[in-house]
């Protein structure tokens, strides 16, 4: 009976230890699950002001000017990349998919551009995409704070970003 009575004993401390060790892990999931939907805030922000660049060509500004906010654009896309396959492995949701692919393309259209002879150009050729990708992103940019970005909203901007040429 003694003998029972501890291994029914053993088999409560032990429960309560994989309880709390289960109960923990969670903690630890959710706080990473905040700080990636802080980062992936951050950077849909960074990128809501894409309509800057039809105000740079229009105002005939230098390619330094334009070859630096492209560059800009490709570190907060990528940033978005990173962040939403993250939440993407977290949870399996297929608008992070979406929103992490649409992201990488940007990452490298932008960077392309940076890089180019004449960044200038690879804008004005993709001016139209890139305002409708700033409408799509600044959409989503409203929503994602309320939680309310869907998978129609990340697949529209896969789509448009799919239209980008270079």
């Amino acid at each position: 009976m003694n003998r029972l009575l501890a291994i029914a004993v053993v088999l409560l401390i032990i429960s309560a230890f994989l309880g709390y060790a289960y109960h923990e892990k969670g903690a630890e999931v959710e706080d990473a699950k905040a700080g990636l939907f802080a980062v992936s805030n951050t950077a849909l922000y960074c990128m809501t002001d894409m309509y800057a660049l039809k105000t740079m060509l229009e105002n005939n500004a230098s390619e330094e000017l334009i070859r630096e906010r492209t560059g800009r654009y490709a570190h907060c896309a990528q940033m978005l990349a990173e962040a939403t396959v993250s939440l993407y492995d977290i949870n399996g949701e297929e608008k992070y998919w979406n929103l992490h692919v649409a992201a990488a393309t940007l990452a490298i259209y932008f960077s392309h551009a940076t890089g180019s002879e004449d960044p200038r150009e690879v804008v004005a050729e993709n001016l139209d995409v890139l305002l409708q990708i700033d409408r799509e992103i600044s959409r989503m940019y409203q929503e994602w704070g309320k939680g309310n970005v869907t998978e129609d909203m990340t697949s529209k901007l896969l789509n448009l970003t799919e239209g980008l040429s270079w």
